[in-house]
C-alpha cells in the first residue's frame, strides 16, 4: 500500500483553523508560504577562516527544516547542512576553514510539493594567504639574495607579479609561477640602501587580489676596528663621555649624530656617530659596547648604511 505525503505542522494547524471558524474553502488555500532569508554573513575572510552565515525563516515556524547551500563562483549547488529554525525562527550556520571564495544561499523546501524556496546569495570573499621573505635581510653591496614566498591556496596556473620600487615608482620586475603554492627569484643588492620589493597576486573568481612587501637592507662592505679601553671617561669629539656602555661609531667625516645601521655576520645594530676617526686605513672605530654586540672583534669587514 502507498503512504500518503506527510503534512506539516502549519498545515494542519491551518486546516483546524479554518473548520472552527466554519470558512467552507480549502483547507490549504490559507497557508502563506515560508520564505528564507539571509540577515547576515561576512563579506570577506582570511584564508582558512570561518564564516557564519545568520538568517531566518519568514512566515516560518519553530521546527521547520531550513538548508544552507553553497557554491563556488561558476558551479554547481551543494547542500551545506540542514537545521530546524528556532522558536523564533532564526537559524545560524558556521562554515570553517574556508579555503575559497563561497556563494551561500539558504534553501526552504514545500513538504508537500517538494517545491524549493531560496533567500539571495550571499558571497564571501576568502583573501590568499600571501607571505614574502628576503633571505637574507641584510646584505652587503653586490650579494646573492632571494626573494622567497608562499601563496595558498595553491592552484596550477597562478602567478605573483615581483615589483621593485624606484624613485617612489613600482615597476614589475618579473612574473614567476606559484602554481604550487611557492615561489622563489633572485633578486638586485647592486647598490647600497633600503630597496623595497613587493608581492602582488592579481586575484581571480575564487581569491580576490591581495600583495605583500618586504625590504632588503644592502650595505656598503668597509673594513672597521674597535675602541675603548683607555679611553673611558674622556670627551668625543662630538661632545660626549665615553664610558663602558656607550653604543656609537667613529668616523671621519659625517656629522656628529648621524645614524648609521652597521651589519656583521647576520647581526645588526643602529648606532649614531659620537667621534671622530679612526686614524688608521680602516673607515670605521665602533666603541667596544657596540662590538661586542654584533660579535665582532679585531680589524673585520662590516656593512654599513646611513643617511
Amino acid at each position: 500500500m502507498s503512504r500518503l505525503p506527510s503534512i506539516s505542522t502549519r498545515a494542519l494547524r491551518l486546516a483546524v483553523a479554518a473548520l472552527m471558524i466554519g470558512l467552507a474553502v480549502p483547507a490549504f488555500a490559507q497557508e502563506v508560504t515560508p520564505e528564507p532569508v539571509i540577515d547576515g554573513a561576512p563579506s570577506a575572510i582570511w584564508y582558512l577562516s570561518g564564516a557564519t552565515i545568520k538568517g531566518h525563516l519568514e512566515n516560518g515556524a519553530r521546527g521547520d527544516e531550513v538548508t544552507l547551500q553553497f557554491k563556488r563562483p561558476g558551479r554547481e549547488w551543494n547542500d551545506f547542512k540542514t537545521k530546524p529554525v528556532s522558536e523564533d525562527r532564526t537559524v545560524s550556520f558556521r562554515a570553517a576553514d574556508l579555503k575559497t571564495t563561497k556563494v551561500f544561499r539558504l534553501q526552504w523546501v514545500d513538504e508537500l510539493t517538494d517545491v524549493s524556496k531560496y533567500s539571495e546569495t550571499h558571497r564571501v570573499k576568502v583573501r590568499p594567504r600571501l607571505t614574502v621573505r628576503l633571505k637574507p635581510k641584510h646584505a652587503f653591496q653586490g650579494a646573492s639574495v632571494k626573494l622567497k614566498g608562499s601563496l595558498l591556496p595553491a592552484l596550477s596556473s597562478r602567478k605573483v607579479a615581483i615589483m621593485r620600487k624606484n624613485n617612489g615608482q613600482w615597476s614589475t620586475v618579473k612574473k614567476i609561477a606559484a602554481g604550487d603554492g611557492t615561489f622563489a627569484l633572485k633578486v638586485s643588492s647592486d647598490s647600497v640602501g633600503k630597496r623595497k620589493f613587493k608581492a602582488v597576486f592579481a586575484g581571480d573568481k575564487l581569491n580576490p587580489a591581495r600583495s605583500r612587501k618586504g625590504v632588503l637592507k644592502v650595505y656598503d662592505p668597509d673594513p672597521a676596528t674597535w675602541y675603548g679601553p683607555g679611553f673611558y671617561g674622556n670627551g668625543t669629539a662630538c661632545g660626549k663621555t665615553l664610558r663602558r656602555k656607550t653604543l656609537g661609531v667613529a668616523h671621519r667625516t659625517l656629522p656628529c649624530g648621524t645614524m648609521v645601521s652597521i651589519v656583521f655576520q647576520g647581526r645588526s645594530i643602529t648606532v649614531p656617530v659620537i667621534d671622530r676617526g679612526p686614524y688608521t686605513s680602516a673607515e670605521w672605530d665602533l666603541t667596544q659596547e657596540t662590538a661586542e654586540r654584533l660579535g665582532f672583534s679585531g680589524t673585520q669587514t662590516v656593512g654599513t648604511l646611513h643617511k
